[in-house]
């Protein structure tokens, strides 16, 4: 996987009438005389409420429609008087003409189905203040709310509810209310369907896979009605998230300066990262004037907030309606990298500069982005094309009405971009991930959805009230300084590795350590946590803690070696400690670190994600979680694959077995006892350790005498995070006493094989005491 990144954003901010494509050609929008204006009526009415006017009959002027408090206007909330004295049209969400308007009751749709579970009361809608309660059969444990209120915003209190004993290879996914779940099993490969009742929209993905790695393709699903809305806080969060996710893997291979602070700290690109911003603004007729100074003024948060990262920017900024303009041109440098230049230009720009060409031609303003992609792939190395990261942030409040389709300019931009538009889901489009803000209450959200990405674990549209919401959102994403690369591999070789023979740094985190006082043929493992510390295990070193170690040990890196300066062994660590009890060997609290003057962080050489830290929730894309959601995120089934460094052939694949699974794992530790002892299994093999090996249907890998101290790791969002530390094994497969006459070996080890690792999760507030001044750990972590 190539690192050198470059950021395009793609901003739209679309707004627009209520029209269908048949009406793409309407008189309205090509009118270029000048008629004399005409008063709109100003005795309307909405039944059940009341109408304000913003300026009497006026053109330009706005009629509002007001309910109660637990009710909405419907089909719209507002109408804009136009220069021909009428006002805008309302239509049904089906596009049917409306005469007049009425007060509905805001509802929230029920829930319709819960596999191997119960609900009441059932219905379709239910008003607000209502509750509606769950339960599971026998044998089935209640995950999410066993009961969920109706609130005024037409949304349920609480998660949805689960109900699932991971019985098969993928975990229940859950229905969201208001939809209906056709499957057959929870099998690999096997396909659900989900499908929203009448009358909502289904955001997300409708169809899910799943997939080899026990996770569903696409993005959770969510059945939303005519007039709900997001909650400007949950927008924010998952922004945040998803720009932190983006944000950890820009700069790959890049020099940093020498001011570079510490790693999980901010780090400053040099001038070879480029970084382009895209920013396409709908300026269309049904935008009131006030409403684009809010919309203009969200950019600008935006745009800040983006730029707080301190990674080096370039703007594009596009008005569209019929046709294109350019405010900020990207090719001129001089201003589309200064930041205060770019909002200078969009602030300048004139709400009037597209007089009465005033339809909204989304596809057109997406054309114009996939000619720019497409001169960069042109310019091949030059442009650094194959090493861009491309985000496009579509926002809009009504229908694409005139030109062509804009998902036919979306599939342009993904073919050029390398990617199938065929795939199971978007979560492989490392280099593109497209947000998608509907504001208002007049949207095809159908459209909306099919433009967005649809990744596992992340949402990827939102619909918003308005846009003063709008710039609430932008400005409450977090600015977070503290961008991190931790857990990035190479894991896709380019055509140039395969033909030229260059390197594959698949583990940059991997180093080995050697000592002349260990002699020529002895060697542990470790794992880089920072610039300055690597994790490995104590029994490398010494008997115990009390032991001093006063030599010094070689580490290897992926771009170097550098000498210890000294090393620290957790203060319970105690190999005897059993002893009096006929235990020889006991290895609790086996890990150690390594404190180094300095390794130069590349993407040959860079730490691995360590759980329940700032850098890993971003990793994750979870800000703001806890320790505990990083133990259920990365270890979320009884048995979980997962992978260590062997010492002859590189990352081998086990399976982690915790909860029900961990007993029958953990029995084998008896083989390893020879002499009579009271000492019970719970006593030999502690919490502290992680168990691995010998899972059905599997062919597990075993490590060998020279794999201590590595890390046991797993991916997540295409990052890597490391859970354990090799510590002892029942079975040491490369002795050529056990492998004699080819019976055993890593790949192929005996059926009662099992390896025991030092679980990252029970040490962690000894890792923050050593290494909290270069980590941001969580609050939690004492």
């Amino acid at each position: 996987m190539n690192f050198k990144s470059l950021l395009w954003i793609l901003f739209f901010i679309s707004v627009q009438e209520v029209t269908s494509y048949e009406d793409e050609y309407d008189d309205d929008y090509e009118t270029y005389g000048d008629p004399q204006p005409l008063n709109c009526s100003t005795g309307e009415s909405i039944k059940g409420g009341n109408v304000t006017y913003s300026q009497g009959g006026l053109e330009g002027s706005v009629l509002t429609y007001h309910c109660g408090l637990d009710k909405y206007p419907f089909p719209v909330s507002s109408r804009l008087c136009g220069a021909d004295g009428q006002w805008s049209l309302m239509r049904s969400a089906g596009g049917k003409p409306v005469t007049r308007a009425t007060c509905k009751d805001v509802l929230c749709p029920a829930q319709l189905q819960l596999d191997h579970g119960d609900f009441w009361p059932k219905d379709q809608w239910f008003r607000f203040g209502t509750t509606q309660n769950f339960s599971c059969m026998e044998g089935f444990t209640m995950y999410g709310s066993a009961h969920r209120k109706c609130t005024l915003s037409g949304e349920w209190t609480g998660t949805p509810p689960v109900c699932d004993n991971h019985a098969a290879d993928c975990n229940d996914p859950g229905i969201p209310p208001g939809a209906k779940l056709s499957a057959s099993s929870f099998h690999t490969g096997e396909k659900i369907v989900y499908q929203c009742q009448t009358g909502l929209d289904l955001l997300g993905s409708a169809e899910r896979v799943c997939l080899e790695n026990r996770e569903w393709s696409g993005s959770t699903p969510r059945c939303q009605g005519p007039n709900t809305f997001d909650p400007p806080s949950a927008v924010a969060k998952a922004m945040a998230g998803s720009l932190a996710g983006v944000m950890d893997v820009v700069s790959s291979d890049f020099k940093k300066s020498a001011a570079t602070a510490s790693f999980g700290r901010t780090i400053h690109v040099s001038e070879g990262s480029h970084i382009n911003v895209y920013i396409l603004m709908d300026t269309s007729g049904s935008i009131r004037k006030e409403d684009f100074e809010k919309s203009r003024n969200a950019t600008v948060a935006l745009i800040r907030k983006l730029d707080s990262y301190e990674v080096q920017l370039k703007f594009h900024v596009l008005s569209f309606a019929t046709e294109v303009k350019d405010i900020v041109d990207i090719t001129q440098t001089y201003i589309s990298s200064s930041i205060e230049d770019v909002i200078w230009n969009l602030m300048e720009f004139d709400y009037h500069s597209h007089g009465r060409k005033t339809g909204t031609n989304l596809h057109s303003a997406l054309h114009r982005v996939s000619e720019t992609i497409s001169l960069f792939k042109q310019r091949g190395a030059k442009s650094r094309f194959n090493e861009t990261q491309n985000i496009i942030i579509i926002e809009t409040d009504g229908y694409a009405n005139i030109g062509n389709k804009p998902q036919i300019a979306m599939g342009r931009i993904r073919q050029l971009l390398g990617y199938s538009l065929t795939a199971e889901d978007h979560t492989d489009e490392t280099m593109l991930d497209v947000y998608v803000f509907g504001v208002g209450d007049q949207l095809n959200k159908k459209e909306l959805n099919t433009l967005a990405s649809k990744k596992r674990g992340e949402q990827h549209v939102f619909i918003l009230k308005d846009y003063q919401t709008l710039g609430e959102v932008f400005n409450s994403i977090i600015s977070d300084k503290s961008v991190t690369m931790c857990g990035v591999v190479q894991e896709h070789v380019s055509k140039e590795h395969e033909s030229f023979g260059i390197p594959v740094y698949s583990k940059p985190w991997h180093v080995t350590l050697t000592a002349p006082k260990w002699g020529p043929k002895v060697s542990c493992f470790g794992s880089i946590m920072s610039r300055n510390w690597v994790l490995t295990a104590a029994h490398c070193f010494a008997r115990a803690s009390r032991d001093e170690v006063s030599y010094q040990v070689d580490i290897e890196h992926g771009d170097g070696r550098v000498k210890s300066s000294r090393v620290i062994l957790h203060p319970k660590y105690n190999t005897s400690a059993l002893k009096h009890r006929n235990v020889s060997e006991f290895y609790d609290y086996d890990v150690a670190l390594v404190h180094v003057n300095s390794i130069p962080l590349s993407w040959k050489a860079r730490p691995i994600c360590l759980p329940c830290t700032v850098p890993a929730s971003r990793a994750l894309k979870r800000i703001n979680s806890t320790c505990q959601q990083h133990r259920a995120e990365l270890l979320p089934h009884e048995t979980t694959p997962a992978f260590f460094s062997h010492k002859n052939s590189g990352r081998k694949q086990t399976h982690i077995h915790t909860k029900g699974q961990r007993p029958d794992c953990v029995e084998k530790a008896w083989t390893t006892l020879k002499e009579p002892t009271d000492v019970t299994l719970r006593e030999y093999v502690t919490d502290r350790f992680l168990c691995s090996g010998g899972t059905s249907g599997y062919q597990d890998a075993v490590t060998c005498k020279g794999d201590s101290g590595g890390p046991l790791f797993l991916p997540r969002r295409n990052r890597y995070f490391q859970v354990g530390v090799v510590s002892w094994g029942t079975t040491d497969v490369c002795d050529p006493r056990n492998s004699a006459q080819g019976r055993y070996s890593s790949d192929r080890p005996p059926p009662d094989a099992r390896d025991f690792y030092i679980d990252v999760f029970e040490i962690m507030s000894w890792l923050k005491q050593h290494l909290g001044e270069q980590i941001q750990f969580l609050p939690e972590v004492q």
